[in-house]
């Protein structure tokens, strides 16, 4: 039995140009996983998919020519559309490399939601199509590097969500902080249906570019859930007209926030995650996509009002805000955890995670 967890994300800035390939973003895992476990199953039973995720569910999939599909013949149900996308994807990958795929039991859970299974917007769906990535390769003996496990991990995701901009598959498979810029999908998905997936893997990914940073020593991350979840997808489907000037904007002030970050400069990584914050109430106001709702201002005014920089974390509209504040100012931060709770936001008691053996 081998049991693989990933972590969730947060972004720190840069959603919204990032869905666009080659722009930046930074993002943090957090100390919430995925988990996904495999061993061996009778061989009658071939592959079966059991998940926690929408209250416990369990599918098993049969081999129709190379292609895998559920027995029932009911199609996927959406809570495991990631999941299948994954043990697909691997399953591709197994047949081009000529391994035997043997019958096995793959189980995933997750733990980055609330308990009556409500998202935190902590990117939910790319952890568990990273842990179950790295469990089979792990499990069929692949020799997964952390690259090639993004890229498989990307190539499921995609089959799933095309326009998805991957920086929560990437933080989910390095941990830690991160600076991403995502490739160019159209591109990779045109390599994967011509030249399959082995070679997708080793091909250039035009735009693709993963960049570890240092955790801020300084800075706490405190992390606010406004209580509604949100649609990532459809806010990014709602995008239309001309983003140049955001995107613009947006890649220059990410590129001196990881200067920042680089440097440890606590007040150039407030102020320019104030900048971030800032460019999307505009991008809000030019779109009307109900990215900054009632309580996403209420939590960026709370954290002003003791001293922190503030922002929607991902798409808004709902989920998780955050504020940046320094750690030796344990008052300021226990006021802000007042004033959220009265705004009605819920503080998440939640930590950078960095990968097992990363010594950043």
């Amino acid at each position: 039995m081998i049991s693989c967890r990933a972590p969730g994300k947060l972004f720190i800035a840069g959603e919204y140009a990032v869905v666009e390939p080659g722009h930046l973003a930074v993002l943090t895992a957090v100390d919430r996983f995925a988990t996904a476990t495999i061993a061996a199953a009778d061989p009658a039973d071939g592959i079966t998919v059991h998940s926690d995720l929408d209250g416990g569910i369990t599918l098993s999939c049969g081999r129709h020519g190379d292609e895998l599909a559920p027995t029932s013949g009911a199609g996927v149900p959406a809570a495991f559309s990631y999941v299948f996308a994954a043990v697909s994807v691997v399953h591709r990958l197994l047949l081009e490399r000529a391994v035997p795929v043997s019958a096995f039991r793959l189980d995933v859970t997750a733990d980055l939601g609330d308990t009556d299974g409500r998202k935190f917007g902590l990117g939910s769906s790319a952890a568990v199509t990273v842990a179950t990535v790295d469990a089979l390769g792990r499990y069929f003996g692949l020799g997964l590097d952390p690259m090639r496990r993004y890229r498989l991990a990307m190539l499921a995701t995609m089959a799933v969500n095309p326009r998805a901009s991957g920086g929560d598959v990437a933080v989910s498979t390095w941990g830690g902080w991160l600076a991403y810029r995502s490739p160019d999908r159209t591109q990779v998905a045109a390599a994967l249906a011509r030249d399959g997936v082995e070679a997708t893997l080793r091909a250039p990914w035009p735009g693709l570019s993963v960049r570890p940073l240092p955790t801020p020593t300084e800075l706490t991350v405190q992390v606010g859930w406004t209580g509604n979840p949100a649609s990532t997808p459809a806010l990014v489907a709602g995008l239309g007209g001309d983003r140049t000037t955001f995107q613009t904007s947006s890649d220059a002030c990410v590129e001196r926030l990881v200067a920042a970050v680089e440097f440890n400069d606590s007040p150039a990584i407030r102020d320019e995650i104030d900048s971030a914050r800032t460019l999307l109430v505009g991008l809000d106001a030019m779109s009307g996509l109900g990215i900054m709702t009632p309580r996403l201002h209420a939590l960026c005014a709370e954290g002003a009002a003791v001293g922190a920089a503030a922002k929607p974390s991902g798409a808004g509209g709902g989920d998780c805000g955050i504020a940046l504040i320094e750690r030796t100012r344990p008052a300021a931060i226990a006021e802000l955890t007042g004033r959220w709770l009265r705004a009605g936001i819920r503080p998440l008691p939640l930590r950078t995670y960095l990968v097992e053996g990363d010594l950043r």
